[in-house]
């Protein structure tokens, strides 16, 4: 194998013979890219502008660093995430550059990327959520799994999803039950609002009456069943929550007081002092939570309760079946 000297500049090592001319061979002009880069900085290529990014959203303690600057930056261009990764090469524009830099500088304060980029996926669909109303969590579609699960079999349940903010579940049930009829409650009419363009979106608002009013208060029908995904975070949890979505999300949304259950407890009172009863109530709780809820529930007469533990095994949502009235 022939080895590669030492030779004068604009020469290389070549398989191929000299010339009978024994003249050196001319270099070859550097590209328009390559000499724009000598003795100047990195362009501003979507590659760049990305490393860029990771850096400093771990520099701030933001865990998902990498998965957060891809979603950021496809935002701005307009592209799907997948299409950064395949073309790193595109130069910014001045404007995606500035766009995608005071972005990132909010997400590295703790701004949540769904109200950055304006919607949520969940359960397959898109919701528009910004901080009038909690962001919906992926641990909650065990909650929706659940009531599909159960209310499938019956030919046109009536549904009441207490809290509920965006209106992520009472659409996701619309959509995953086109049979049944949804009643969806919330004390916070600008949640509402948000609730009811989500609705009108996925086309299912003609099938969902959201009310104003404290969990149960406005409803006086027959239910067939209650979902409920409502506060179960401590006080002190949520306070300390800084520099993370919690510190942007409404504080009415998380807070459930001393031990994470004030509000649970509350809609359990007012669902079993209803007159009528209700065939099956499904909650959501953190596991610290979810076996006193399911307790209290089960301490009722003619209640039957199930927990449902999530992925990583966590008691998760808490099931009570034939809900009566106290006597």
């Amino acid at each position: 194998m022939r080895s590669c000297r030492k030779v004068r500049r604009g020469s290389g090592c070549s398989s191929q013979p000299r010339t009978p001319s024994n003249r050196s061979i001319a270099p070859l002009p550097l590209s328009r890219a390559s000499a724009s880069a000598v003795g100047s900085s990195p362009p501003d290529t979507r590659a760049n502008a990305r490393r860029e990014a990771i850096a400093r959203l771990r520099e701030a303690g933001i865990e998902s660093a990498v998965l957060d600057a891809d979603l950021l930056l496809a935002y701005v261009l307009g592209i799907r995430k997948e299409d950064v990764y395949a073309h790193p090469e595109p130069v910014l524009s001045a404007d995606e550059r500035a766009g995608y830099e005071g972005l990132i500088a909010r997400r590295a304060r703790g701004e949540p990327v769904a109200y950055l980029r304006g919607w949520k996926e969940f359960y397959g669909l898109e919701f528009a959520v910004d901080p009038r109303v909690l962001i919906p969590r992926p641990e909650t579609e065990l909650l929706v799994d659940e009531t599909v699960r159960r209310l499938a079999p019956l030919d046109s349940p009536l549904i009441c999803d207490l809290g509920t903010g965006s209106g992520a579940i009472a659409i996701a049930l619309a959509v995953a039950l086109p049979r049944a009829r949804l009643i969806a409650t919330d004390s916070s009419t600008a949640a509402l609002e948000v609730a009811r363009a989500n609705a009108s979106r996925h086309e299912v608002r003609e099938r969902i009456d959201f009310r104003a009013g404290d969990l149960l208060a406005p409803i006086h029908e027959t239910l067939d069943a209650v979902v409920a995904n409502l506060p179960y975070l401590t006080s002190a949890e949520v306070d300390a929550g800084g520099g993370t979505s919690i510190e942007f999300e409404p504080r009415a949304a998380l807070d459930a007081g001393a031990d994470g259950l004030a509000v649970i407890r509350l809609a359990i009172a007012q669902l079993l002092a209803r007159p009528a009863p209700t065939d099956i109530a499904l909650f959501e709780c953190g596991p610290a939570q979810a076996r006193s809820a399911a307790a209290e529930l089960g301490a009722a007469p003619g209640v039957r309760t199930d927990i449902v533990a999530d992925l990583a095994g966590r008691p998760r949502v808490v099931v009570a079946m034939r809900v009566a009235a106290r006597r």
